[in-house]
């Protein structure tokens, strides 16, 4: 896994093992492909962050800051460290559950990354995300909530956002909102 571009293009990402499925090139491609008119001096948001790798790619193209939320130890480690590789300095590495964060939050983000673990029968934490209420707070009012989860199923329309457009890619599917009007 690499920076795909920016000013830490070609950079290496290291990968936690705990991580078990990291966006790939192809998908982090295409999503800031959709998104490059608004990274740009970006406040961003990182949630279940794994590698770092989306907020890391919104650095390097031109975000403003990034807050990467992370519960692993180990992960919010490899996060540092990729920062510190690829000279991303604007980033700050919070090692939390993604509800507990969100809950005491009260900054709002123009951009948000969210790349919860896919459903396994039991949980879907994609479904408990967006089902949270609080994002008028936490999503500017032209800010994007980028959400991947499995291509499989279908998630319920959420209160407080609106569906933008919803991409699969192989497994994976791409979701973006934004705040309802």
């Amino acid at each position: 896994m690499r920076i795909i571009a920016g000013s830490a293009k070609g950079h290496p990402l290291k990968v936690p093992r705990e991580v078990s499925r990291p966006t790939t090139d192809r998908v982090r491609e295409s999503v800031f492909g959709i998104l490059t008119a608004v990274i740009s001096k970006a406040r961003v948001l990182d949630l279940y962050a794994g590698s770092g790798a989306l907020g890391i790619e919104a650095l390097s193209r031109g975000g403003a800051s990034c807050t990467f939320v992370e519960q692993n130890r180990g992960a919010c480690r490899i996060i540092a460290e990729n920062l510190e590789k690829t000279g991303c300095d604007d980033g700050r590495v919070i090692q939390r559950e993604v509800g507990a964060f969100l809950r005491s939050e009260s900054t709002s983000y123009d951009l948000i990354f969210a790349d919860p673990p896919y459903a396994d029968g039991l949980s879907d934490p994609a479904r408990d995300l967006i089902a949270i209420e609080g994002w008028k707070q936490w999503l500017s009012e032209d800010g994007f909530l980028i959400l991947e989860r499995e291509a499989a199923g279908e998630l319920p329309d959420p209160k407080e956002l609106a569906l933008v457009q919803s991409r699969d890619y192989g497994r994976s599917r791409i979701t973006i909102y934004q705040l309802k009007s």
